[in-house]
């Protein structure tokens, strides 16, 4: 059913990739995905994806307060040896502040120019260098929100099940990546637009509206698309609800009966009424999708 519109979408969706390193000198990678939007280097992806720049933005004066009572402590010379040994045990530092962090985009890191972050509709419209794009790169439509109906099937992509590794270079300050990392596989999923949901309005005065899919996203497909059989772009993936069923299921285990809540996964998109809102706030161009497949 989406075979076509898959070879389309695989097109214009990208890894995003996030690297970070923790105080305790960790480095982990968080994956994502992005969507291409037009030539001119506008993308977009869930806004939770950016979030690890707003922790190292709030650690970042936490890890300044700790290194000036760190060095307020040492450059003591009225305090004994093993009294500051205690003095520095006791200030505790949070081994999980970000101490640095970098976004691989499109292969290029920390390659953003502007961006505007939406996290109450969870949506990032973000900007890069448009000479990097690829020249035969393949741009998406967005679908007409007047067109669109629960019942219709649409697919999810991005990437999980993919493990990405990193270092950090303390010499350079940098992340260091695997050669030929890229390209990175690809996972679709299928699901049936079920319904919409209404949570209120933003701060700027637009409706916070998601769409729901029958299926949940899967870790590593956040920011990616949903899209229908033509290819056409309905939602952006941003999260996942659990529903409970209201009723129970029994198994038994070592003689004994347990009984279960039973849930469903149903996947979250960004409502295209929303993204439409937003890319038209921001004058960025698109192409919309007039017809319904």
């Amino acid at each position: 059913m989406f075979r076509k519109a898959y070879h389309l979408a695989n097109k214009y969706t990208k890894p995003f990739i996030v690297a970070m390193r923790f105080f305790d000198q960790r480095v982990e990678v968080g994956l994502g995905s992005f969507v291409l939007i037009n030539k001119d280097g506008w993308m977009m992806t869930a806004a939770h994806n950016f979030g690890v720049a707003f922790g190292f933005n709030e650690h970042k004066s936490l890890i300044q307060s700790h290194q000036e009572k760190t060095n307020a402590i040492l450059n003591n010379n009225q305090i004994h040896e093993v009294e500051k040994k205690k003095m520095l045990q006791q200030l505790q530092p949070n081994k999980n502040w970000i101490t640095h962090f970098s976004f691989l985009v499109n292969g290029q890191p920390n390659a953003i120019l502007e961006n505007y972050i939406y996290g109450e509709h969870d949506l990032a419209l973000f900007r890069i260098n448009p000479a990097v794009l690829d020249e035969n790169s393949i741009y998406p439509k967005f679908i007409n929100p007047k067109h669109i109906s629960p019942g219709t099937s649409l697919c999810k992509l991005g990437f999980p099940f993919v493990e990405v590794k990193a270092t950090f270079d303390e010499r350079t300050q940098q992340f260091i990546f695997p050669k030929n990392l890229l390209p990175l596989p690809l996972f679709p999923m299928e699901g049936i637009y079920t319904r919409n949901m209404h949570r209120g309005m933003s701060g700027d005065g637009i409706d916070i509206l998601f769409l729901e899919t029958s299926s949940p996203g899967v870790k590593g497909q956040s920011g990616g698309p949903m899209f229908d059989t033509a290819g056409n772009i309905y939602a952006i993936q941003s999260q996942n609800m659990t529903v409970n069923l209201g009723y129970k299921g029994t198994i038994e285990e070592n003689g004994l009966k347990i009984e279960e809540n039973q849930f469903l996964n149903v996947g979250i998109g960004v409502h295209p009424l929303t993204i439409e809102k937003l890319l038209q706030k921001h004058g960025i161009k698109y192409e919309r999708a007039e017809i319904v497949d």
